[in-house]
């Protein structure tokens, strides 16, 4: 039979392929050699043409499992995660042009040398895909270490070649290793230091952190590496590293990965479940990450549990609790490959992907599945926060003279968006919608997220930090306790125990090693705040402080006062050098020449108990010369939270982190703080 238009011919071979397709069959299209469309015969079909069915082009599109590997990388701070990555993507033979910390992609990153957001990234090695995670070392974000681990079979643990296994190296492996059959692979990073110690002695240290939190032995038989990553080598021993015939590239990590980290292994489903969802074979994916990216909407990283998915399938969105709380489509489907997004045609079990949803907005815990039928997928409880800030208009006398965002709607805007993509941090609004009440992990992350809102333009005033307590069943208020490790040098170790045994703090045990002592203590986590301001000014940065969460307590009495009264300008105008010189006499300065003080803001810390009002912003006709004071010791966002009182607060501006009195005038102090005095 001869078809006469060339449409016609494709609108009959594509009915052809949508039967064919139906039928999960091919077709062979036999004894077409007849001549269409011209009496020349120019258009031919072959005598064999097939139509592969749905099942056959999945199979085709699918990642094979055994090719792939999921694996995150977890260490102490500054043990060199980062750069290490860098090396792999650099050598993988992407052709990647590869910068210095190329995943930390935050200002604060860069600037602080520390990760602080999670990231997956894709690496094609010889015929192989690695799904790499670059974790945060610090304690602060440990939600977000607690997040991702539910996504990879492995971890690679690095270590200081050096420093050994630290205080945060533990935090962060007792996390991984409560999965039981995640399996962990060695690497002591940076051999080519000179201050190398004795042969074997961080890999007994490093057994004996594992001997303390493996859940089974077989986390017991991990391989060890030698590596460098800012050298780019890694080898098997140690006398390899150190040859003159060392390795040049990340050949031997590459191959460990590969053998010792398995392929990720997909839940099966029941029949009745594929049965019903045919397409997407009873698709499950957990919340393990949530970002809103630009041009896509909400977007959820994670693990594919069971199942397929392609982009335009109806999905839904289910509780822990196996309720269906919100459904919509899926807008596009994506893998990070290398540091570029790229869309892929489909989501296969066992990969980690991204996926862009429209019509909710998913949560954290919360499942995405193809059909009702479809269980929720089980996820580990992540600790919960423990101290508070109170966040709310800047109604300082220079307030809006430096933000864009200066109202209460475009702050909380701001912080919703923020809880939406960040688990370790909540947000509560008050009564009268006066103030926020922003809940995380530390003082580290609540001073990060700030910064960054301030960098972003907002204008606040923020309260001293408060620890969030819980009535108990029995009505008795209930606050949190930490486990908590300090590393300090051995000369600091008495001024430690000291000051934590004066705020209620329990010694459970106490390491030297060398000049280095590890002091192990419970403590509550308001005796902990300020803590580390303490220790870095005490030990001038060398101190470690690593806190977990332990478990909720009576509520003790209130912690001694160890602060010193502040210095507080009692007029507007600009700070002069001859009025510091003065002011210096009676404390430590905290702003310099040239800065814009008003009535009540502080300037300095008084030597004694008390607070002094006084005036540095005089105008001078020249005969008084400025008398010779120290430096200003200006304080760091976290570091003034920690710092100011309960009748305190911080203003913070795109231009200005400075501490003021909540009450600006002074006479209102003083009535405020009679009245304070009668009432207790």
């Amino acid at each position: 039979r001869t078809l006469r238009s060339s449409g016609k011919l494709a609108r009959t071979v594509a009915k052809w392929g949508r039967e064919a397709m139906l039928s999960a069959r091919v077709v062979h299209c036999k004894g077409f050699l007849h001549s269409f469309g011209s009496p020349r015969g120019v258009f031919a079909l072959s005598s064999r043409l097939p139509v592969r069915s749905f099942a056959a082009k999945a199979q085709e599109d699918a990642l094979p499992l055994e090719k792939l590997r999921n694996v995150a990388i977890i260490a102490h701070v500054d043990h060199g995660k980062t750069t290490l990555v860098d090396q792999l993507m650099k050598q993988s033979g992407m052709g990647l042009k590869v910068t210095e910390r190329m995943m930390d992609s935050k200002d604060l990153e860069q600037e602080r040398g520390i990760t602080i957001l999670s990231k997956a990234t894709r690496i094609s090695w010889n015929g192989y895909i690695f799904n790499i995670v670059d974790t945060p070392g610090h304690a602060d974000f440990g939600g977000e270490v607690e997040r991702v681990l539910s996504m990879v079979d492995g971890v690679v643990l690095l270590v200081d070649a050096v420093e050994g296994p630290k205080t945060q190296t533990k935090f962060v492996l007792q996390k991984a290793l409560k999965h039981p059959k995640m399996k962990p692979v060695v690497v002591i990073n940076k051999v080519d230091r000179p201050l190398a110690r004795e042969p074997g002695e961080v890999e007994n240290d490093i057994f004996d952190v594992f001997a303390q939190m493996a859940t089974n032995d077989d986390q017991l038989e991990y391989p060890t590496l030698y590596a460098s990553g800012k050298a780019g080598f890694c080898a098997r021993s140690m006398e390899e590293a150190t040859s003159e015939g060392r390795p040049t590239t990340m050949l031997a990590l590459y191959e460990t990965i590969r053998d010792h980290v398995p392929p990720p292994q997909p839940s099966v489903q029941d029949q009745a479940i594929l049965d019903a969802d045919e397409k997407c074979q009873g698709f499950s994916m957990l919340v393990s990450q949530l970002d809103r990216l630009p041009a896509l909407g909400p977007t959820v990283t994670g693990k594919v549990f069971s199942g397929q998915l392609q982009k335009g399938d109806k999905i839904q969105c289910k509780s822990l609790d196996g309720e269906v709380v919100s459904s919509g489509k899926v807008k596009e489907i994506t893998v990070v490959h290398g540091v570029t997004r790229e869309p892929i045609k489909k989501a296969t079990a066992g990969d980690i992907v991204s996926v862009s949803v429209t019509g909710f907005t998913p949560k954290w815990t919360q499942t995405l599945v193809s059909h009702t039928k479809v269980p929720s997928v089980e996820c580990q409880r992540i600790d919960p926060p423990v101290i508070a800030v109170r966040a709310s208009v800047n109604d300082s006398p220079l307030a809006g003279k430096d933000g864009k965002y200066i109202t209460m709607n475009s702050i909380g805007e701001r912080l919703e968006k923020e809880a939406l993509t960040n688990p370790a941090i909540e947000i509560e609004v008050s009564p009268n919608r006066d103030y926020f009440e922003i809940r995380g992990r530390g003082e580290m992350q609540l001073g990060i997220l700030i910064e960054e809102m301030r960098r972003e333009g907002f204008e606040m005033t923020l309260s001293s930090p408060s620890v969030v307590k819980t009535k108990g069943d029995d009505g008795v208020l209930m606050e949190p306790w930490e486990n908590v490790q300090v590393e300090v040098g051995i000369n600091h170790g008495s001024s430690v125990i000291d000051r934590m045994s004066v705020r209620g703090a329990k010694v459970n045990d106490m390491n030297t090693v060398g000049d280095r002592q590890t002091i192990h203590l419970e403590a509550s986590t308001e005796s902990m705040l300020g803590m580390r301001s303490w220790l870095r000014e005490l030990t001038g940065g060398t101190a470690t402080v690593v806190s977990d969460f332990l478990e909720l307590r009576p509520q003790g009495p209130p912690l001694p006062k160890d602060r010193n009264g502040v210095l507080v300008a009692n007029t507007a105008g600009i700070a002069t050098a001859v009025d510091l010189g003065k002011a210096a006499r009676l404390g430590k300065l905290f702003v310099g020449e040239g800065v814009e003080v008003y009535p009540g803001m502080i300037f300095g810390e008084n030597n004694s108990q008390a607070d002094i009002d006084t005036n540095i912003s005089r105008k001078h006709d020249g005969y008084q010369s400025a008398a010779g004071f120290s430096p200003p010791a200006e304080k760091r966002l976290e570091e003034a939270l920690t710092y100011i009182a309960a009748d305190e607060k911080v203003e913070v501006t795109p231009k200005r982190i400075v501490m003021r009195k909540a009450i600006l005038d002074p006479n209102e102090r003083k009535v405020a703080a009679k009245h304070a005095a009668k009432g207790a």
